[in-house]
């Protein structure tokens, strides 16, 4: 189930998963000698959630759809370029009208397939897409043809205040 919670639910929940959730309600624990728990609790948990957004399985995660938010612009290098919202932190699927299969997505611009589309003869084709999403940019290999559209246009997002995962995201916490 695709959960989108503010960061007390967010706090709750981490409670929960992590073993320090009392199971009764009216039992109270405090701690008088300094110790800011939550605070602790908040850092491990931001860490947890960050590493996830970057490093998680695609089913753990719930991406946002931006296929009808976004402007598709011709590049120079024989690609399409799209700009993404600052708030984007991963693409986990971007597919094309007039490709057959969604594109295999490069984060790193000396990856080999990032590389072979600078040129025109190992560029990639309709059939085996690429996508290359550096800094914000996500590039589109083979560029669009007139009348192409975004068939799809899945990204992780990390805005402040919302945490967006799947509930079975919560098993990484103890592997």
């Amino acid at each position: 189930m695709k959960l989108c919670l503010n960061p007390s639910d967010m706090l709750e929940q981490w409670r929960l998963h992590s073993g320090y959730s009392l199971p009764l309600a009216d039992a109270v624990c405090r701690r008088n000698d300094g110790i800011d728990l939550d605070t602790i609790m908040r850092a491990d948990l931001n860490a947890w959630y960050r590493r996830l957004l970057a490093e998680g399985e695609p089913g753990q995660l719930a991406p946002e759809d931006f296929s009808h938010s976004v402007v598709l612009t011709p590049g120079d290098d024989g690609g399409t370029i799209v700009s993404l919202p600052p708030e984007v932190v991963r693409v986990t699927e971007v597919r094309l009208s007039g490709w057959t299969r969604p594109a295999r997505i490069v984060t790193s611009p000396t990856h080999i397939l990032a590389a072979r589309q600078l040129h025109p003869f190992t560029r990639a084709t309709r059939s085996h897409p690429v996508a290359l999403f550096v800094g914000g940019t996500l590039r589109l290999y083979p560029a669009s043809s007139p009348g192409d559209s975004l068939l799809s246009l899945r990204c992780v997002t990390l805005r402040e205040d919302e945490y967006r995962i799947d509930d079975s995201a919560f098993s990484s916490l103890h592997p």
